[in-house]
């Protein structure tokens, strides 16, 4: 499967903002995340999932954690809310378990491919907030990561992969000069996309995705 890509500057916002996560801390939908961070947020964390992985603790369905209330200082959750088929309970459940001005810190895709095997929705900034606040936390900070150039080159990037890693489609002569085509197309809005950084902070209506620091109230 090829997953969600970070580039490197929503890896160093996520660096970043998990610095400062202290205390307990709750993964939920922990999946190898911290493959990519490259270190353990917090004093403790505790990751939870429905599928094993080497940082998993607790197997559970998110939607009814598995935790006492107010148990934790901070909650992680990461590309996970389009997967699953009630986000509000989910937020309501990581509410729940947080303590008192407890740290949410979470993040979805938006114009990316379609993945894995349940793949349910997309959110807006707006969107996402919305859910965010209605689960009774209050929104700190609200990121998107923009630009124009940027989706073309994931999408791109994700349309090779896929057919080479994931159908393994790449033995015709037709996929073969197909795949080459969008390999060449994702190399040039690349450099584009390096060349027009700074234009694309401008984009504000083309999003690949978007993450929110929330606290409980």
């Amino acid at each position: 499967m090829i997953s969600t890509r970070f580039g490197k500057k929503d890896l160093k916002l996520m660096r970043g903002t998990f610095t400062s996560l202290h205390g307990r801390v709750l993964d939920v939908g922990c999946g190898d995340m911290l493959d990519r961070v490259g270190f353990t947020p917090g004093d403790e964390y505790v990751g939870v999932d429905i599928t094993k992985s080497k940082y998993t603790v607790a197997l559970a369905d998110i939607h009814k954690l598995p935790f006492k209330n107010e148990s934790f200082d901070s909650c992680i959750c990461n590309a996970v809310l389009e997967h699953v088929k009630e986000p509000e309970i989910v937020l309501s459940e990581c509410n729940k378990v947080l303590k008192q001005g407890g740290v949410l810190w979470v993040s979805v895709p938006f114009l990316i491919h379609i993945h894995a095997e349940y793949d349910f929705r997309r959110f807006t900034g707006q969107g996402l907030a919305y859910e965010v606040e209605k689960a009774g936390f209050r929104v700190d900070r609200l990121h998107g990561s923009y630009g124009v150039m940027d989706n073309i080159e994931y999408l791109l990037y994700s349309a090779v992969g896929w057919r080479v890693v994931k159908d393994k489609d790449y033995k015709s002569i037709g996929s073969a000069i197909y795949i080459l085509v969008l390999t060449i197309l994702f190399v040039l809005f690349k450099a584009l996309g390096f060349i027009f950084n700074s234009q694309q902070k401008r984009d504000v209506h083309h999003a690949t995705s978007f993450d929110i620091v929330a606290h409980k109230e």
